[in-house]
């Protein structure tokens, strides 16, 4: 059974009740046409560089060419350029993550340059960190291109990746690269725990409030945008779900400031139906999520005007990537922890609570609505 998809904000009266695959699900499928570019996102798919390749570069080439946007190294450190990178241990608790972006699985070269692809890299390992209340500190970067590959999308994926880097103050500290059939990219990421410790996703207790930052289904409806070719020319509504979709922004501060009051804890990378339920079976506990308190991405508004059979709630329920926090607190600690992140300039809207009973999302048990989300392996 497919969750009930008639909820929605009353904001969103050109949402049809229909809810189509491509509306709950990540995967990639073939673009059905050529999606034109924003004009200001460091497109390097029509600009006028010279076309070399990476095979005519060579990797020692590319490797020189790529390891400076990085920065020098922090004074003692030992960065690219040896056998391994070297720096002093930092006291406390290390975190420690990964992640893996596959083209044609994760992003598609038709719409993602390179930029996106390696911020978006670097944003997946940070949220990771963020969930557990960390900062992130070092990274490494393994990258696999076709020999063919223009020598542009791997000077943008780098930038892309020594962007965030910058606004996070992380240390890219070395890296590989290799040939394969498709480009694929992955972080390795270290972490610094908070003082506090890290948040777990075991720690929910029934009675505590679930909440999330920022708005949800963003990421998820510029996806839509870009896998369906959807256009309107100037649009701020287009620009801010795509810029959702390529250009997440991991709630590294939130996080820190969360974790003095979270006992709970998960970034939303799968989607809310999916995480969500990584972490009731962590905590051993149910939940009931209230639809109509769901923060839904303004811009969604624009989309069901053009997209009729788009349902802004399970684009927010079933989308994944939005990379928001989702936490459980002690009701009473919910006042403070929101007047602290909203210091940050991000809201913090509860959306249910932790029960003793199963886990149900609106009049639906949450298998349902996780049936629609992503899976590895399981969505092709």
């Amino acid at each position: 059974m497919r969750p009930n998809t008639t909820h929605r904000r009353a904001s969103s009266p050109a949402c049809s009740p229909r809810t189509s695959s491509s509306t709950e699900a990540r995967c990639l499928r073939p673009s059905p046409r050529p999606v034109p570019r924003p004009t200001d996102r460091n497109s390097s798919l029509d600009d006028d560089r010279p076309q070399t390749t990476v095979g005519e570069l060579g990797e020692r080439a590319l490797i020189d060419r790529v390891a400076p946007r990085f920065g020098p190294p922090a004074g003692g450190e030992v960065w690219s350029g040896d056998d391994t990178a070297l720096f002093p241990a930092p006291e406390g608790e290390l975190l420690f993550t990964t992640d893996l972006m596959v083209e044609d699985v994760d992003f598609r070269t038709s719409y993602s340059n390179g930029f996106d692809v390696g911020w978006k890299l670097i944003a997946a390992n940070a949220s990771d960190i963020a969930a557990m209340g960390g900062r992130p500190w070092r990274a490494v970067a393994s990258v696999a291109v076709r020999p063919e590959t223009e020598v542009a999308f791997v000077d943008d994926l780098a930038s892309g990746m020594a962007a965030l880097c910058r606004k996070l103050d992380l240390g890219l500290v070395g890296g590989d690269f290799s040939s394969g059939r498709e480009i694929s990219a992955s972080v390795a990421m270290i972490g610094i725990a908070g003082e506090g410790g890290p948040v777990l996703r075991n720690g929910a207790r029934v009675g505590d409030a679930l909440c999330v930052t920022g708005t949800l289904g963003g990421a998820a409806g510029g996806l839509l945008v870009l896998e369906e070719g959807i256009d309107a020319d100037g649009s701020e509504d287009r620009e801010a779900l795509v810029a959702a979709s390529q250009r997440p922004r991991p709630r590294v501060a939130e996080g820190r400031v969360l974790a003095g009051y979270a006992r709970a804890m998960i970034d939303l990378s799968d989607g809310l139906a999916v995480d969500l339920g990584h972490l009731a079976e962590a905590s051993g506990v149910g939940c009931e999520i209230d639809l109509d308190a769901m923060p839904l991405n303004r811009s969604l508004t624009w989309l069901c005007d053009r997209r009729l059979d788009t349902d802004p709630v399970a684009l927010a329920v079933t989308g994944g990537e939005d990379f928001e926090l989702l936490l459980s607190l002690d009701a009473s600690d919910l006042s403070e922890a929101r007047a602290r992140v909203g210091e940050l300039g991000t809201t913090l809207t509860q959306i249910g609570v932790v029960t003793g009973g199963p886990a149900r999302i609106g009049d639906r048990d949450l298998d349902e609505w996780r049936a629609a989300g992503w899976q590895h392996l399981h969505n092709r």
